[in-house]
């Protein structure tokens, strides 16, 4: 079983009522609180390759850090929800080995 980091932009995973979603994962980690948010751009890959961790973000761009690590060839990426309320897709990103 794999371990989550959640993005600042979709925190509301968190929540009680939406950890239904989360359920699959061993391990929830947030930016924000277990990674600083300031240093997100330059560490997001490193946090999870190091705590086999997926990565749930509204930002449909954030897998182009992954490939700041030498050691990540390849990311995956599709839509793991659809926030309605937000009117946008809440992607997953996970690192191909």
């Amino acid at each position: 079983m794999k371990n989550v980091l959640i993005d600042q932009n979709c925190k509301w995973l968190v929540n009680e009522g939406a950890k239904k979603h989360l359920e699959n994962y061993h391990k929830i980690f947030v930016v924000g609180v277990d990674l600083k948010q300031r240093d997100y751009d330059e560490t997001l890959a490193t946090f999870c390759k190091e705590n086999d961790c997926e990565l749930l973000t509204a930002d449909n761009r954030a897998y182009i850090h992954f490939f700041s690590e030498k050691k990540i060839k390849n990311v995956q990426l599709s839509e793991f929800i659809y926030e309605d309320k937000a009117d946008r897709p809440i992607y997953l990103v996970k690192i191909v080995d």
